[in-house]
């Protein structure tokens, strides 16, 4: 029988790091494609996946299952996110000209299935996942955040309203005006319909 997140976490906390490694097994490669979506840099992810579990293993001592462990991950995970985001801000770069085209579609490979058979269609999927990334970097911070974990990462409006700290009515909002958003910048981008419509 599999064993609860919670009480993996509780043995964390009693000292056991045999659970904290299963914890980081179960979701280190979610929540390095959830940061790389929200920063939208891979290598970057890497580093800040590992400062979300070595904060998690570091505050296990405190840990209260008072509610889903998943969202308690989620949430340092976002707070190292927004951090990320606004510090590039402020250094006033922008990520996706600091890194060449090649570099971006290596790192982003990564999140896509194997077309090895068919070389035309992965080159199109590369292509439109990058262009699809590309957009949702152009998203103000709380939609792209809420639109990531409810696409990509299947969370509830209940969970997302928890770990970015706002009402479900908002959460519901944000995921609206970014799918609004992304239709219009997809639509620009010459993504048509049938390519969005997951978004």
């Amino acid at each position: 029988m599999r064993i609860s997140d919670e009480k993996l976490m509780m043995r964390c906390r009693n000292g056991d790091t045999g659970a904290f490694e299963l914890i980081v097994m179960r979701f280190k490669d979610q929540i390095i494609n959830y940061i790389c979506r929200s920063v939208g840099d891979y290598h970057q992810a890497e580093d800040l996946a590992q400062e979300t579990f070595l904060r998690i293993y570091k505050n296990a001592c405190s840990y209260e299952p008072r509610s889903k462990f998943k969202n308690w991950l989620y949430l340092i995970a976002t707070n190292l996110c927004r951090n990320e985001i606004r510090d590039r801000n402020r250094r006033k770069t922008d990520l996706l000209t600091e890194v060449s085209t090649e570099d971006q579609e290596t790192d982003y490979l990564n999140l896509l299935p194997d077309f090895r058979y068919m070389p035309d269609r992965l080159y199109e999927k590369k292509e439109r996942e990058l262009i699809i990334q590309q957009k949702i970097n152009c998203l103000p911070e709380n939609q792209r955040l809420s639109l990531i974990l409810v696409t990509y990462q299947g969370m509830s409006y209940e969970e997302i309203a928890e770990i970015i700290g706002c009402s479900v009515s908002a959460v519901k909002s944000l995921i609206h005006r970014s799918r609004q958003n992304m239709k219009k910048l997809l639509v620009e981008a010459g993504i048509g319909e049938s390519h969005n419509a997951r978004i």
